[in-house]
């Protein structure tokens, strides 16, 4: 299946109708220092659902990876134990009517992450999605460090 994946700053989707609402699209860079985390942000999923796979049940498998594993980033959970940085859902997506016979059919995802995601300046990562167990798509984005004038204090201290 195809899926589109599009980092942004805020994104909703609205119940009804599926569409999307974003804020602050389309970035690949976010500033990093060692100890901090990254500020919340979303990830949204657009699947590309062919003819013959509507009205049957889907898995989505979501994830963050970095550039030195192809394991899920970890973070420490209030007990003090690792967990992974994943989500998954199901999904079913129908034919409606009037639509030709043929045609994708598209069904969409926000997944917003709160603050809290541990990264490290000058590294990469990706936010995976897999449909079935298949990967089908990667959103891959750096974190950099903050330009100097956002480490400089208001009062020009640093």
């Amino acid at each position: 299946m195809k899926v589109d994946l599009l980092l942004c700053d805020a994104a909703q989707r609205e119940e009804a109708t599926g569409k999307i609402s974003m804020l602050g699209a389309g970035w690949n860079t976010t500033p990093a220092l060692p100890g901090q985390s990254l500020a919340s942000h979303a990830v949204v999923v657009f699947v590309h659902v062919p003819w013959n796979d509507a009205n049957r049940r889907h898995k989505l498998e979501f994830s963050l990876i970095d550039e030195d594993s192809t394991d899920p980033v970890q973070v420490v959970d209030a007990a003090g134990d690792p967990k992974p940085i994943t989500a998954e859902a199901e999904f079913e997506v129908g034919r409606p009517p009037g639509v030709k016979a043929g045609s994708n059919l598209l069904t969409t995802f926000a997944f917003t992450m709160t603050p809290g995601l541990p990264l490290m300046p000058n590294k990469g990562y990706a936010w995976v999605c897999k449909v079935n167990g298949e990967e089908s798509a990667r959103a891959e984005f750096y974190a950099v460090p903050p330009p100097l004038t956002q480490l400089v204090q208001p009062n020009g201290l640093t």
